[in-house]
């Protein structure tokens, strides 16, 4: 016997008949199976209980449906690997912002500027073996000296400090793409970068075309140059992005790489930004995911909203659990 559908919609007088503490009173029906969480969805009674209105690309997608309910994409935030993605981005952005970038502010202050030599700090002036322009002569030298080594030292003082945020920026970056390739299935023990671009096979566009992969590359360039400090390493860099460079740099093999590079805040934000682009256009290729649709057609989107309505009829004054 055909099943009556019609039945299975609920109308008004049906919701009213849920108390409001109940998440079926505004359109959510959910159903747990060991650590299984899914949702589903009234669209109308959900945004005419809570009194919200959703922008023209959800309501576009909602209407997508061919079903009465809507089913949300996945179950939970980080299901999406562009959001995993994002999320190490960002912790990557904050800690540069709040922490990072102050220390290399005052890393200079931590060494001590060497003070100007005067006439009377001249032994030999004072005892009367050199006269006043000989001692002015050799103070001046010294004193070009003292500054020259001054600002060698704060110099490689920053560069190795901003090297060691691009490494340990980099690193993470590899480690959160080896995390997102290994649940999909998509390496086993090892990881290189072919291995990334191999997913992308069979796609309308490879992923050294996506308009941001200068970005990603960018960063690991300049990431091999740090760790090999290599000849190979630096021609390579100054092949695909020579900006990065000193132009009168005069590299051999060998030579701490952070003296080469033109380090400064403006390209570890341009790196940190592009890079988020960059893997947002990387999953919208290979996992068809699309980041903006990514921060709500979720389960526990829906389930937080009303959990939070409810909340305030269970707990109007916001008391902590435990009291």
């Amino acid at each position: 016997m055909k099943k009556n559908r019609s039945k299975q919609i609920l109308t008004k007088s049906d919701y009213e008949k849920f108390n409001p503490t109940d998440t079926r009173y505004y359109g959510l029906f959910y159903r747990k199976n060991g650590d299984e969480f899914k949702v589903k969805i009234d669209p109308k009674r959900f945004c005419r209980a809570l009194g919200i209105e959703f922008n023209d690309s959800v309501i576009n997608v909602i209407n997508s449906r061919k079903t009465h309910y809507f089913y949300p994409r996945k179950n939970n935030y980080n299901d999406y690997n562009c959001n995993v993605f994002e999320t190490v981005i960002k912790d990557i952005k904050e800690y540069w912002e709040h922490h990072y970038k102050d220390i290399i502010s005052l890393a200079n202050k931590r060494i001590k500027k060497p003070k100007p030599e005067s006439i009377g700090d001249n032994m030999h002036f004072m005892m009367g073996i050199i006269d006043i322009d000989e001692a002015e002569s050799m103070n001046r030298y010294k004193n070009s000296v003292n500054e020259a080594r001054y600002q060698q030292d704060c110099y490689k003082l920053v560069s190795s400090l901003y090297a060691s945020f691009v490494h340990q920026f980099a690193s993470q970056i590899e480690s959160v793409t080896v995390y997102v390739l290994n649940r999909e299935n998509a390496i086993k023990d090892r990881f290189d970068r072919n291995m990334l671009y191999s997913t992308a096979v069979g796609k309308k566009t490879k992923v050294e075309e996506l308009p941001s992969f200068k970005y990603y590359d960018k960063l690991y360039c300049l990431w091999n140059f740090i760790k090999h400090n290599s000849l190979s390493t630096f021609e390579k860099l100054k092949t695909h992005y020579p900006e990065l460079l000193y132009e009168d740099i005069q590299y051999k093999q060998g030579i701490p790489a952070f003296s080469a590079i033109k380090f400064s805040e403006n390209l570890i934000i341009e790196l940190l930004d592009g890079c988020s682009q960059f893997f947002k256009e990387y999953c919208k290729l290979v996992f068809d995911e699309d980041y903006e649709e990514a921060q709500w057609n979720y389960d526990d989107f829906f389930y937080k909203i009303v959990r939070e309505e409810i909340e305030l009829i269970d707990n109007p004054l916001g008391l902590p659990f435990y009291i």
